[in-house]
């Protein structure tokens, strides 16, 4: 064989090698696979959330995680294919956004920095999920974990609640809520302002969704943060473009924190009726308020156990042992023992004047619950959060409103999150009963959709 054909051959070969090497890279890289078929959720009843009119007898067209399309039927083509769903006499509405949640810290009704792994962060978003919560913030109680599951589930996660995080949050030198049982090394604890600007540029790194700081002395038994150093949170987190909300029970600190820059009240005012000056500040500032009145509710409804502990839609995935520690007299012994015990009813009443007082005035208000902690259970309590709304006076419309639309502009994801229009994500509930009716509807569950995926 002469020089040249073995040079021709060797170059054939090497070609054939790097064709097969070419190939085989495409096979792992590209396997084809098909893309999932559409999905036609027909003859609905479809509240989008966008303030648009309810439209009877409506398609609602997904295309992998999006909507693709929604409409009265008739309006909306159905590609070749899609699988298609009967829902017809269901109501569709946007799924929850929880403004004020905390993961991962709760197992049964022991709250300890112990239970914060990511396999007890994804089986809580797994929970929201059960109850149609499909977004949440996880409000200053957050380590590396979350930092790994934030935002949507992958594709090979089964469905759960998109999370978003402020991280750790900030409170004084033995301050409140550090030194109530469970919470020990959870807040940041600071004590000058070159310890806020240090741990805020973590946060920065960390590109946190929100910053959060606990403002509140518990009717003057714990330490409170002082002012000039939550001052210096909010100026120097906003100079890192990131935003803040604040825990905050009196009118007082309400006002002094809105001037100072605050973007949002992470519960209502609840020491007494809120006044023009706050309500004149809060709109000028554009501060929004997220109201939590089922937080109050869980500091009283236990002296006795609460009916709720019999309702199917509760029970069917609470803790069985956290629903017999809640039915022991003990612990209704115990809560009735807690000398502010009288105070607390009359917090839930106030909170739920001042949200009246403040929607009716104009003020945006966002919904959240504070759902994670000891007996605030998550999922449930969104649903009786909306009930408490309605009770305080908003229409079954505008509590639904502030938990979509509302809580997606709050938390400035309203591009994928709030509505259910073409382009968004495909999150949503489809209820045997209409919510705009009877608010206790929100609870017939008959499916959850997240990013285009059923909820198991």
């Amino acid at each position: 064989m002469t020089a040249l054909c073995r040079r021709r051959n060797a170059l054939a070969l090497l070609f054939l090698l790097l064709l097969s090497g070419s190939c085989s890279e495409k096979t792992v890289q590209a396997p084809g696979r098909s893309p999932e078929p559409a999905v036609a959720i027909e003859g609905v009843r479809l509240w989008d959330g966008s303030g648009a009119p309810l439209v009877s007898d409506a398609v609602v067209l997904i295309q992998g995680e999006r909507i693709e399309a929604t409409g009265p039927r008739g309006t909306v083509a159905v590609p070749a294919g899609a699988r298609r769903i009967d829902a017809q006499g269901k109501t569709v509405i946007p799924g929850l956004i929880n403004m004020h949640g905390h993961v991962g810290m709760t197992k049964g009704l022991k709250q300890s920095k112990e239970n914060y792994t990511t396999e007890n962060i994804l089986a809580q978003l797994r929970q929201y999920a059960r109850y149609g919560v499909t977004a949440v913030m996880s409000l200053g109680t957050d380590f590396e974990p979350m930092f790994e599951v934030r935002g949507p589930a992958r594709p090979d996660e089964a469905p759960r609640a998109t999370v978003f995080t402020a991280g750790r949050g900030f409170t004084g030198k033995q301050g409140y809520p550090a030194v109530l049982p469970g919470n020990a090394g959870i807040p940041v604890e600071v004590d000058t302002v070159d310890e806020v600007k240090a741990y805020l540029r973590e946060l920065a790194r960390q590109k946190v969704d929100m910053v959060k700081i606990w403002v509140d002395d518990h009717w003057g038994h714990y330490a409170k943060i002082r002012s000039e150093l939550y001052n210096a949170i909010i100026a120097e987190a906003h100079r890192l473009n990131l935003r803040v909300m604040a825990h905050l029970f009196y009118l007082a600190d309400a006002k002094m924190l809105a001037k100072a820059g605050l973007d949002g009240m992470a519960h209502s005012v609840r020491d007494r009726p809120v006044d023009d000056e706050l309500i004149e500040v809060l709109k000028a500032k554009n501060v929004f308020l997220v109201p939590t009145l089922t937080r109050e509710e869980s500091t009283f409804v236990y002296a006795e156990p609460p009916a709720f502990l019999d309702d199917p839609f509760f029970a069917r995935w609470a803790d069985p042992e956290a629903i017999k520690a809640l039915r022991d007299p003990a612990w209704g012994k115990k809560v009735r023992a807690d000398p502010d015990f009288p105070k607390y009813a009359g917090q839930l009443k106030m909170g739920q004047q001042n949200l009246k007082k403040l929607f009716d005035a104009g003020v945006r208000v966002a919904f959240g619950t504070d759902t994670g902690p000891t007996a605030r259970f998550q999922g449930f309590f969104e649903h009786r959060e909306l009930e408490l709304m309605v009770q305080a006076g908003l229409t079954p419309v505008q509590a639904l409103q502030t938990a979509t639309l509302n809580a997606a502009q709050c938390l400035r994801i309203e591009k994928d999150f709030g509505t259910l229009e073409k382009g968004k994500r495909a999150d949503f509930i489809v209820l045997d009963a209409d919510p705009l009716e009877n608010i206790l509807n929100s609870r017939k569950i008959s499916q959850v959709w997240i990013g285009g995926r059923e909820v198991d």
